[in-house]
């Protein structure tokens, strides 16, 4: 616990959202191999989520508008994909499923083009500020998972992301903070240890009152 609040700590002093930062932590923990497609691919690829999964896999990229890069393809999760049945080991998608008007579609293709045992991995907000690319339609339950895929994926586990109130309050106001870097940590740290006497008197974890957000890996 000690550790990732500390690697928290690191990221977000770098620049990054404290949930981008859960998001990340997450992400290291997972090892990937075979053929791996990243929707809502950044053009910088260094800010892509495929720098922080372990192991070897052969990335590809998508948006919904072109890029000029290596293994780059303009795709739409709004529309059929054209993309062959069964193509990809893994599907990473982060931050894009709360921009879609029809998640549908998107789970349906998602589907299609996952080989048999491949991996959905992603991650949406919860509590965090509406933000449009360019529009910002849904915020996804842990519930809303469970029930909207457990027909169509043979496994699915979703993680809450944060602490408690304290900290998912941090996660709103931080934006206001980044030209305050040192005074920005110092009040995260005690938003984490205000949670944690929160916590001392709840039974429930906090973090499944007060998600910022949730990260999933989902197997068909």
């Amino acid at each position: 616990m000690i550790k990732k609040f500390l690697n928290l700590i690191f990221l977000n002093f770098k620049g990054y959202s404290l949930l981008r930062a859960y998001q990340i932590i997450e992400c290291k923990n997972i090892y990937l191999k075979g053929k791996s497609i990243e929707f809502g691919a950044y053009k910088n690829q260094k800010k892509n989520f495929s720098n922080f999964f372990k192991g070897k896999s052969n990335f590809f990229y998508s948006n919904t508008y072109n890029h000029i890069g290596k293994n780059y393809t303009k795709l739409d999760l709004t529309k059929k994909l054209k993309v062959k049945k069964n193509e990809f080991n893994n599907v990473i998608i982060f931050n894009v499923l709360e921009h879609l008007h029809d998640t549908n579609i998107a789970f349906n293709e998602i589907n299609k083009i996952l080989k048999n045992s491949g991996f959905l991995i992603g991650s949406t907000p919860f509590i965090y500020q509406v933000h449009g690319a360019p529009n910002d339609y849904f915020r996804f339950t842990k519930d809303f998972y469970y029930k909207k895929l457990s027909k169509k994926f043979k496994k699915l586990k979703v993680e809450s992301l944060g602490f408690g109130p304290f900290v998912s309050s941090f996660s709103l106001i931080s934006p206001y903070l980044k030209f305050l870097p040192i005074i920005k940590e110092i009040i995260l740290v005690i938003s984490f240890f205000l949670d944690l006497i929160i916590q001392a008197f709840v039974k429930t974890k906090l973090k499944e009152i007060y998600p910022i957000g949730f990260f999933f890996i989902i197997q068909k």
